[in-house]
């Protein structure tokens, strides 16, 4: 079995990614196996991001088939990547048609946005479930995103820092929303439809991490950036009559 699911960022997916994986034991988790930032990011000790240029230090996750089990694997490599970004992409397509999801069952959890239509439509097309999982409330979306990208703090906050005037650039957010806008065109007949505001942070299952910020992500932001926010909100609002 295979089921895929669709998000884009700040909706909670790692989370209900990893609570999926709990609803069903014994399903291997592959994250952003085939979104365009993954093809030939690096990871690097230290940094709160991914590298998208080689360094001195830097590994990355590479995947590959194995024979004796009949599935997709992976293993950190510290060194430099052999293939480009294209060559990647059919390298993990190739693998993909060898995986068995009979004996392996599996779960894809990707961004939507940036990735090649082939690439979606062929993830799309081989699941048993499709599942979409967006946030409604666009401003609180946005807003964690700004937060997350004027501080590098991606991960969970364990001290719980509150932060004040936060600023990032409007293309910084115009690329979220431009995100937010694809994953809305995208059809979505007979699939399974979730939102951020549904889920149950607080669900007792091991392991499970909780939900990041107390303080609202918008009253730790800049004034200029809340504005271009609620402007971006504005523009949502408008294209949400189209659909």
């Amino acid at each position: 079995m295979i089921i895929n699911l669709w998000s884009t960022p700040r909706t909670g997916s790692n989370w209900y990614a990893k609570y999926l994986t709990k609803k069903h034991p014994g399903f291997l988790l592959v994250s952003q196996f085939l979104n365009d930032y993954h093809l030939y990011n690096y990871m690097k000790a230290g940094y709160n991001d991914f590298l998208y240029r080689y360094e001195k230090g830097c590994a990355y996750k590479y995947y590959f088939y194995d024979k004796l089990k009949q599935t997709i694997q992976s293993k950190i490599v510290s060194k430099e990547r052999n293939l480009n970004k294209a060559q990647e992409e059919e390298y993990r397509l190739d693998l993909l048609d060898k995986h068995n999801p009979n004996k392996n069952p599996i779960i894809f959890y990707n961004h939507v946005m940036p990735m090649s239509e082939n690439s979606y439509k062929k993830l799309y097309d081989i699941a048993d479930k499709n599942i979409f999982l967006y946030r409604k409330n666009i401003v609180a979306q946005l807003s964690s995103y700004a937060l997350s990208y004027g501080t590098s703090q991606w991960k969970p906050n364990p001290n719980k820092i509150v932060y004040e005037n936060i600023q990032v650039e409007n293309n910084i957010l115009d690329n979220l929303y431009d995100r937010i806008i694809y994953w809305h065109t995208l059809k979505k007949e007979n699939c399974e439809i979730v939102a951020y505001e549904d889920l149950d942070f607080d669900v007792y299952l091991d392991n499970m991490p909780k939900k990041q910020n107390t303080v609202p992500s918008f009253d730790q932001l800049h004034k200029t950036t809340q504005d271009y926010i609620l402007l971006l909100e504005s523009k949502f609002s408008v294209f949400q009559k189209t659909l």
